[in-house]
């Protein structure tokens, strides 16, 4: 199957680190025969997308890691690395040292529209370095729904990530024994108490593990049907969050299961994809689905 653009450039990073990381001198001439790019894009990948690199030779025909930084990434990292030079701009213009000499694991990108938040980069960092050190921020939050009102309420948070999804910026954290979701521009009046808290990896992997983000409020499963003629579409990537194939059917429909989801995530999916998508289970879920098209079409 034929890569994606992202996904070309996501494995080009990956192998160019993998090469750096065991030592090799790279040659750009050979890395632009190699993958079949120009000068003119490797020499970017270089100087702007590898950029938090400790290069030891830079061009402008070879380039070489720093010879006491070698084998210091592992897989891991360097998976995680490529992903997010492949998305940089998706985040503030920052310093190395934001990334304090290592990559970051508090960062995580799902998707690569994104929203300007180039004027809260001060925030950003602040948000970045309470995770870091496990220590509580408070902020001032106002949902949507709320911003008739001029509402805003008082948190506190153990933060545990920051993270990207479709284009939009949250924080995930801690409240009260309970794993919570809020929007980064949404936050106000934010800065770091000097209290810390014991940080779970189990959480942390939790919520890594997961396209959901409404943690503590999903369903088990929702089990739908996609119609053969969009099937192609939903086995070539996961087009639902936490999607899993539970069977193809004789007639060439799929039947999927998304687990420890909300509704609210599936449905808009569901929406868009009619005719060719409905929900077999919570039965509930499509009836109310239903309701709320035929409010629409006789426009109540």
């Amino acid at each position: 199957m034929k890569l994606r653009k992202h996904e070309r450039l996501a494995y080009r990073l990956s192998d160019i680190i993998v090469r750096l990381n065991d030592g090799e001198r790279l040659n750009i001439f050979e890395l632009a025969d190699t993958y079949k790019v120009s000068i003119r894009t490797l020499k970017r990948d270089f100087q702007d997308r590898l950029t938090l690199l400790e290069l030891y030779e830079e061009g402008p025909q070879f380039y070489r890691l720093h010879p006491s930084n070698i084998g210091y990434l592992d897989i891991a990292d360097i998976q995680r690395f490529a992903s997010f030079a492949s998305v940089q701009d998706l985040l503030p213009k920052i310093d190395r040292q934001f990334f304090q000499e290592k990559l970051n694991q508090s960062i995580f990108v799902k998707g690569f529209a994104y929203e300007n938040i180039s004027e809260r980069t001060d925030d950003f960092r602040t948000i970045n370095q309470a995770i870091t050190n496990h220590q509580y921020i408070e902020f001032y939050y106002r949902k949507v729904s709320d911003y008739a009102s001029n509402n805003s309420k008082h948190y506190l948070l153990e933060p545990y990530h920051l993270l990207n999804k479709n284009g939009i910026w949250y924080v995930v954290g801690r409240l009260h024994g309970q794993t919570r979701t809020f929007c980064f521009t949404q936050m106000t009046q934010l800065h770091i108490n000097t209290e810390t808290f014991q940080c779970s990896e189990d959480i942390k992997k939790e919520t890594l593990d997961t396209d959901s983000l409404f943690f503590g409020n999903q369903i088990s499963e929702i089990i739908l049907q996609v119609d053969a003629k969009v099937a192609g579409y939903f086995e070539r990537r996961d087009l639902l969050p936490n999607q899993n194939l539970v069977q193809r059917l004789d007639s060439g429909d799929l039947l999927l299961a998304c687990k420890n989801i909300h509704p609210r995530e599936v449905v808009p999916i569901v929406q868009y994809w009619i005719p060719y998508i409905r929900i077999i289970s919570p039965s509930e879920i499509q009836k109310d689905l239903e309701i709320t098209i035929s409010k629409y079409l006789i426009g109540n």
